[in-house]
């Protein structure tokens, strides 16, 4: 085992002398949890992006032994999970019926398995410290934007709430249209790593001064980069918010066949709200109907059918709408589908759901996992669509995703068409109570629209109903739990961003340069390269 003095910096400053506490890093792991959520909705406390990482970096590369640098870093990721995903357990209980309990040791596995990732980030910190802090510090934002790609495609992917998410600035947000989310989270640690070099290895005063200068340099940045002021776009959309609920006996209420009422409630809704959008171009609007957990069969239910179709032909509009469809021998397995109808009630597009919920829609076929159950009894059987291509409009293409899909980058990258387009996301958060995890769903949606150039027109059941423009900014939205239309203004957009173009360059490039600087401070001997 390496002793500590040749992990320690010459002349350490008082912060760098705390840490040589064992107990003191691991709270600075858990201190790094909490930032890290704190940044992040429902808190938003957006400029402790800057530093969220700090406190575990100081604890990791002053930590002499590995296995302690892996709880620490453990103890940093179940935190932060517990606190951006609390919400697992009223899920459980409300619409899977779990027992509270049996919901909360789910929850508890969850956190043990995810902050696995933060643990190894950790040791690898560790182990480079020891033979150079400085090349431990540089390696860390890369090493960080490759553990996010390792959530984004490894285990059942859950790229949720990257701290990426957190850089609020609407400058620096348009990174993203070169990088991806990962080039902010890449920026957001890099701020922490050079403070924590400054605070091991140089005094209080100068840790002070290059603060001040990093403060300079980012929002010096977010002004360079600033977006144009708003403006509105020319093509017309509605967007419906249904708010209709969950519970199974409200649902009987909304069968078409028994009673179509309801159904013809959100008709007469979106035709009268189409009356209020005002005036744009000639050619037809969009109005666009959100994931609704309401019975709506499309290809079994004549009702349903017909008052859908009826609706694209008399408002003379494309309509978006949500519907369950069938697949494989003789029509038995689910998928959940958009279907896309042109101004004279003629299907242009079924979109078929690619990433499906994990537990939701499907239970990974993993050993012990099919024990977990799933987490309602209506879902869990669902079979994953392939299909990338849009609706051609006159104006243009419109991608379609749905819900959990707005997470993935690289997957909504692909379902961007070329030439003039926008991006429609439909979506049901009910799912999420009024718990803070609706507006982390929100909050990442918004970078799938400056990261592809494109507008983009949120519909959801109980909200946050919302339009976004190519820069990221929430031009206008609806209020949670209200059954409501949205009038919107849009562009079809043709202009093309790197990240649209090459996708995760950035990620993969960071990938790369974490092996290389691996590479280089494995020939490096103890405690060798720490003055570099």
């Amino acid at each position: 085992m390496v002793g500590k003095s040749k992990n320690r910096p010459r002349n350490p400053g008082p912060v760098a002398l705390l840490f040589t506490r064992r107990t003191i890093r691991y709270v600075a792991g858990g201190l790094s949890g909490v930032l890290l959520f704190a940044c992040l909705p429902s808190l938003n406390l957006h400029f402790l992006v800057w530093v969220a990482c700090f406190p575990l970096l100081l604890a990791t590369v002053s930590e002499d032994q590995l296995k302690h640098a892996f709880f620490q870093g453990h103890v940093c990721g179940a935190v932060f999970w517990a606190g951006s995903c609390y919400w697992f357990i009223a899920v459980m209980r409300r619409y899977g019926g779990v027992n509270p309990l049996l919901g909360t040791g789910a929850l508890i596995l969850f956190l043990a398995v995810f902050a696995i990732f933060f643990s190894a980030l950790s040791v690898v910190i560790a182990w480079t410290a020891r033979r150079s802090i400085v090349v431990a510090l540089a390696l860390t934002p890369f090493l960080w934007v490759s553990m996010e790609l390792g959530r984004t495609h490894l285990l059942f992917s859950f790229p949720w709430n990257l701290l990426g998410y957190a850089v609020q600035a609407a400058g620096l947000r348009q990174i993203a249209s070169v990088t991806g989310v990962y080039g902010l989270s890449f920026l957001a640690v890099l701020a922490s790593a050079v403070l924590a070099w400054v605070f091991v290895q140089k005094p209080l005063k100068r840790a002070l001064v290059v603060s001040g200068c990093l403060t300079v340099a980012f929002v010096g940045g977010d002004f360079l980069l600033s977006p144009p002021p708003l403006q509105q776009g020319k093509s017309v959309a509605l967007l419906v918010q249904p708010n209709v609920p969950l519970d199974e006996a409200a649902l009987e209420s909304w069968v078409p066949w028994r009673d179509p009422s309801r159904l013809m409630h959100l008709i007469t809704l979106s035709e009268s709200g189409l009356k209020s959008v005002g005036p744009g171009t000639d050619a037809p609007p969009l109005i666009i109907w959100a994931e609704n957990p309401a019975p709506f069969y499309y290809t079994r239910d004549p009702v349903f059918r017909a008052a859908i179709e009826g609706l694209a032909r008399k408002a003379h509009a494309y309509v978006v709408f949500n519907t369950i469809t069938f697949t494989g021998q003789d029509n038995t397995q689910p998928k959940n589908s958009a279907v896309v109808l042109d101004p004279e009630g003629r299907e242009t597009l079924q979109y078929d759901k690619i990433h499906l919920v994990p537990f939701g829609e499907y239970v990974p076929n993993w050993p012990l996992l099919n024990l977990a159950g799933k987490i309602t009894s209506q879902v869990g059987d669902f079979v994953p669509g392939s299909n990338y291509q849009g609706a051609r409009t006159m104006e243009g293409a419109v991608g379609v995703f749905i819900c959990y899909e707005a997470i993935f980058p690289q997957l909504v990258r692909r379902l961007t068409p070329g030439g003039p387009s926008v991006l429609v996301t439909i979506s049901n958060d009910a799912w999420y109570g009024d718990s803070s995890a609706a507006y982390q769903h929100l909050n990442m949606a918004r970078l799938r629209a400056v990261e592809n150039g494109r507008y983009l027109l949120r519909a959801t059941n109980d909200g946050v109903t919302a339009v976004i423009d190519p820069f990221g900014r929430i031009v206008s939205e609806l209020p949670r739990h209200e059954t409501a239309t949205l009038p919107a203004h849009f562009d079809y957009r043709s202009k093309r961003t790197f990240y649209n173009l090459y996708g995760d360059v950035f990620a993969w490039l960071c990938v790369a340069v974490s092996i290389a600087l691996l590479a280089w401070a494995a020939r490096l001997t103890t405690g060798a390269g720490e003055n570099l």
